[in-house]
């Protein structure tokens, strides 16, 4: 069973290899899941955790851009949770980026 979580990344999140980040910080974490440009400039992620602090060390990294560790060039402004579930089947066996 798996924490889930969909999240909408906005700021300059776009051309700047946000989507490489996210995903290189999910791997590192564990994590499994997508990410992909949205055509509004936002980003779109889907994440699956074991654990929920897993999952908020995720949204942290996310939160903060990769400050000093991801591309200079990114800034996130905001990172709405749409919806977060608990204790449901993963769906999802690695993370990848979608386009």
């Amino acid at each position: 069973m798996a924490f889930c979580a969909h999240l909408i990344a906005k700021g300059k999140v776009q051309g700047v290899n946000f989507r490489w980040y996210v995903q290189q910080t999910a791997k590192e974490l564990g994590l499994t899941g997508w990410v992909k440009n949205l055509q509004d400039g936002t980003v779109e992620i889907f994440c699956e955790s074991e654990t929920e602090k897993e999952y908020r060390d995720f949204l942290g990294r996310v939160e903060n851009g990769g400050q000093g560790r991801g591309p200079s060039a990114i800034s996130v402004e905001e990172v709405k949770v749409v919806d977060f579930e608990r204790d449901i089947p993963r769906k999802h066996d690695y993370f990848n980026i979608e386009y």
